[in-house]
């Protein structure tokens, strides 16, 4: 199976059945042709022969000799190529013949036949006796009114029966000739293509499988070159592909490498941006705590509480950014439960619902009823989607359309799964910027810590999900989260 599997074998066995069968077919042919001609040959030699000696028949009847007839007739039969002579009357008995028991009989039905249709001077072949027969009517004439008489039209007919055998066997000597020399041609052409295929194929495609098995292990492998031809073309083809992938293997390794210290310093980043957090955290609710009571001994109108309440809003702002960091350098746990993700939704709209209205944004639900209830935590999730809502809202500073949808969707392993769509016509993000926008502390805007998205893409995650973006400047973002349902899954109908 294996030597039958291989390039060569096949081309071998596919190339040397055609030309076995085209040589086959023209030997056939050619053996068919010879044998035409030599039985052409031998019929012409049988009307020669038949002719000469009917002609010399004649002769001895006319001069009255009709002894010398059978004489004739006996010594002519002994002849190799003759089979049989004999003379018969038009009613079928044999008047003379070659071999004397013959005479008196009656002639064979086939010649008899023969006869009666008037076949004259034309070979028959009796390929099935392997002899040709001639029949030569003897006409009455007035030399032969002597003894014959003028009534009758013929005096006899002279069957000349000439043996086939050695042209037969010249035919299968020529046929076994022909089958050799077309099966040495065939053994020929066959051991030829196969030295071809191992010079100028088989050992290159072998050289490029080991170079490929070698390249396996190290991308430093190279396969040699050694001609011009299509082989060599995709020998040196192969080679630039392993040039081209050495070179990305070792920019892999370089950005693998960067990224590996990125993240240790980033962990540190964390570890350290937690502790000051922490350390922040309780001053700036003394700070606001204080503010509060300074503002509450402050009467309405006076200037000092604008500056009062501008102060308050900074102290929110940096208590959200170091809430933020808390939540990137410490996660916490998600807390599973069922959840009607229509739901979860739902609420969260009719919670931005004051925003949207600020803003001049209308919101859109598009949420497909009966959905799967969903094994996951609310608090963590309704925190990855508000951080999507809220970046939407930043991006429509002078209004636009936030949709919303859901619907059932199928994961890569082919198991259930629930697709959430937040869209918004914004501003849009670009090429450069999409691919960086859920990396920590990257932001475009001069207020924002950068890890909205980036803690939404790790709550995605922890729920075994993928997030992904699409967007383009000037036509919007549209966010794509799709949660795994559980493999029993609950449905209810949701309520939109």
């Amino acid at each position: 199976m294996i030597l039958i599997s291989s390039l060569r074998s096949k081309i071998i066995l596919s190339v040397s059945a055609i030309l076995a069968v085209i040589i086959g077919i023209g030997t056939w042919i050619n053996i068919r042709y010879q044998q035409g001609q030599m039985e052409s040959a031998l019929e012409d030699n049988v009307l020669i022969i038949s002719n000469t000696i009917e002609k010399s028949l004649s002769n001895a009847m006319v001069a009255g000799k009709s002894r010398e007839v059978q004489h004739i007739l006996e010594a002519v039969g002994g002849y190799h190529n003759i089979r049989g002579l004999r003379i018969f009357s038009p009613n079928g008995v044999i008047l003379k013949a070659s071999k004397r028991g013959q005479i008196g009989r009656r002639i064979d039905g086939a010649t008899q036949k023969w006869f009666l249709e008037g076949k004259f001077k034309r070979p028959i072949k009796r390929r099935e006796e392997g002899i040709f027969s001639v029949l030569f009517p003897i006409e009455n004439s007035e030399q032969c009114y002597s003894c014959h008489g003028s009534t009758v039209k013929l005096n006899g007919v002279l069957a000349v029966d000439v043996s086939m055998t050695q042209t037969q066997e010249k035919v299968g000597e020529l046929s076994k000739t022909m089958i050799l020399w077309a099966f040495g041609i065939t053994a020929t052409l066959a051991i030829s293509l196969s030295l071809f295929l191992t010079r100028y194929v088989t050992t290159p495609i072998q050289e490029l499988i080991d170079t490929m098995e070698r390249a396996e292990r190290g991308l430093e492998a190279r396969a040699q070159v050694k001609s011009k031809d299509d082989i060599g073309r995709l020998a040196e083809a192969f080679n630039s592909l392993l040039t081209k992938l050495e070179r990305a293997r070792r920019r892999v390794e370089r950005y693998h490498y960067e990224q590996m210290k990125r993240a240790d310093r980033l962990a540190s980043i964390g570890e350290m941006a937690a502790g000051i957090a922490h350390e922040i955290k309780n001053p700036l609710a003394g700070i606001a705590g204080v503010i509060q009571v300074l503002k509450g001994d402050i009467p309405i109108g006076d200037p000092k509480r604008a500056v009062l309440d501008e102060v308050l809003s900074q102290v929110e702002r940096m208590d959200k950014a170091v809430r933020n960091l808390l939540s990137f350098a410490r996660p916490p746990e998600p807390k599973m439960t069922l959840v009607d993700v229509n739901e979860l939704l739902s609420r969260l709209l009719d919670f931005l619902a004051p925003q949207f209205a600020k803003h001049g944004i209308t919101s859109e639900r598009k949420m497909t009823a009966g959905l799967p209830w969903l094994v996951l935590d609310p608090d963590l999730m309704q925190q990855a989607l508000l951080n999507i809502a809220l970046n939407a809202i930043k991006a429509m500073p002078q209004g636009g359309r936030f949709i919303v949808e859901t619907n059932v969707d199928v994961t890569k392993d082919g198991g259930g799964a629930i697709r959430i769509g937040l869209s918004d016509s914004g501003e849009g993000i670009n090429q450069e910027n999409l691919g960086r926008i859920f990396s920590p502390f990257f932001t475009t805007r001069q207020q924002g810590t950068g890890l909205g998205l980036s803690i939404t893409q790790r709550i995605v995650e922890q729920h075994n999900g993928e997030i992904s973006v699409q967007s383009a400047p000037g036509k919007g973002s549209v966010f794509t989260i799709v949660l795994p349902s559980p493999n029993k899954q609950e449905s209810v109908t949701g309520s939109i």
